[in-house]
C-alpha cells in the first residue's frame, strides 16, 4: 500500500504541469484532424447504407428515376445535323474488334454494353445499364447520339457492375476527357466539351450527349456533351 501511494505521488508530480496547462495547441490541432477524418469516413462509408435503406423503403424509386431519364425532350429528326450519312465520315471497319455496341469512358471506369430498346421499354434497357435513345441517330448514320444510364442503379447490381455500367461518376468528367463508342466494329472517339446541370438538353449541336439523374428523385440531370475527334 505504501508503495502504491509513493508511486502515485511521483506520477502526480511528474504530470502536474501538464494537467494544469491542459493539452497543447498542437495536440488539439491533431485531435481536430483525427475527429474530422473519422466523421468524413463515417459519412462516406455510410452513403451506400443510406442508399440501401432508401431504396428498400421506397422500392419504386428506381422506376421513377428511369421514367425521369426517359422524359428528356428530343429534337425532331429533320432538324438534326448530319442526319444522313452524306459527309459523315466513318472510322475504319476493324474486324478484329468484337461485334455489338459498347461505351468506354476510361477516366471514370465505364465499360458498358449499349442496349437498344424502344422508348416504351426504356426501363428494361436501363436495368441492364446504358440505353441509347432510339429516336436519335446511331453513330454510323448521324448525330447527336444520345446515351442514358442510371446514376445510382438497382439494389441487385453488384459494385463491379455498378462501376462499369452506371453514370454515377459522370459529374467527374471534365473538358478534354476521352469517350469511345464501339459500333458495328468501328471505333468512334469523342472528346468532352461541356459538363453541365439542368432539366433538359440545351443544345443538339454536339456529336454525343450523355446524361443521368443528379439526385434520387428530382428532375435535375447531369449532361455531358462531346464531339468526335476521329
Amino acid at each position: 500500500m505504501q508503495f502504491w501511494q509513493t508511486w502515485k505521488r511521483r506520477i502526480d508530480k511528474k504530470y502536474r504541469v501538464i494537467y494544469k496547462r491542459g493539452p497543447s495547441r498542437l495536440a488539439l490541432f491533431f485531435a481536430g484532424i483525427a475527429i474530422a477524418s473519422w466523421v468524413s469516413f463515417l459519412l462516406l462509408s455510410g452513403y451506400p447504407v443510406v442508399q440501401y435503406i432508401y431504396y428498400t423503403a421506397r422500392p419504386a424509386t428506381s422506376g421513377k428515376l428511369a421514367l425521369l431519364l426517359s422524359q428528356v425532350t428530343t429534337k425532331p429528326q429533320e432538324s438534326l445535323k448530319n442526319e444522313e450519312i452524306v459527309d459523315h465520315k466513318l472510322p475504319e471497319l476493324d474486324v478484329s474488334k468484337p461485334g455489338g455496341e459498347y461505351l468506354m469512358i476510361p477516366s471514370i471506369g465505364v465499360d458498358a454494353v449499349i442496349w437498344e430498346e424502344t422508348t416504351a421499354n426504356y426501363e428494361k434497357a436501363l436495368r441492364r445499364g446504358v440505353w441509347r435513345v432510339p429516336e436519335m441517330p446511331i453513330p454510323t448514320t448521324g448525330t447527336p447520339v444520345i446515351l442514358v444510364a442510371h446514376r445510382f442503379g438497382y439494389l441487385e447490381w453488384t459494385n463491379e457492375f455498378r462501376r462499369k455500367n452506371s453514370f454515377f461518376n459522370l459529374p467527374k468528367l471534365k473538358e478534354g476527357d476521352e469517350i469511345e463508342i464501339l459500333w458495328e466494329q468501328r471505333l468512334f472517339k469523342y472528346e468532352v466539351t461541356r459538363v453541365v446541370e439542368g432539366e433538359e438538353i440545351d443544345s443538339y449541336s454536339s456529336d454525343l450527349i450523355l446524361y443521368t439523374c443528379k439526385f434520387l428523385v428530382t428532375p435535375e440531370r447531369i449532361f455531358v456533351y462531346a464531339d468526335r475527334v476521329n
